[in-house]
């Protein structure tokens, strides 16, 4: 079973890295799409899917992993402190902002400007929520 749980947990490393780095990708993709003249946008549309999926990837590792780790490792979350249920509330609110930027994406590629903040917003919140939902699990596990 240790061998499991640390494979495991590489594999939850590996999706911080996917979902942040894919993050920090879009941070840099998403203005330039959203300055760019309506005919180079379409290379700028692959980039911005590639890494998205990359991100969501990286979200979907995280969702699969951590509450397999939770219940092998520490047989549920009974014995957490409250950094733990921080943890999960900064968890909750990166994968709802995740799903904001996913939204408003689609909507800013059928044409809608109005969209475009919503888009910044759900980024900007996601990567945000991340990071301390990372600082949050420092102090949950150590």
């Amino acid at each position: 079973m240790h061998i499991f749980t640390n494979l495991l947990l590489w594999l939850h490393f590996i999706g911080v890295g996917l979902a942040v780095g894919g993050g920090i990708a879009l941070s840099q993709t998403g203005p330039k799409l959203v300055a760019a003249p309506l005919d180079q946008r379409t290379e700028l549309w692959s980039f911005e899917t590639f890494f998205s999926r990359l991100g969501a990837a990286g979200i979907l590792t995280l969702l699969v992993t951590g509450p397999l780790m939770v219940w092998l490792k520490f047989g549920g979350p009974g014995g957490f402190t409250r950094w733990f249920w921080v943890k999960m509330a900064f968890v909750t609110l990166a994968v709802i902002a995740v799903g904001l930027h996913e939204w408003a994406g689609a909507r800013f590629k059928r044409g809608d400007q109005a969209a475009i903040p919503l888009m910044f917003i759900g980024g900007r919140l996601a990567g945000a929520a991340i990071l301390l939902a990372m600082l949050s699990a420092v102090f949950t596990f150590n």
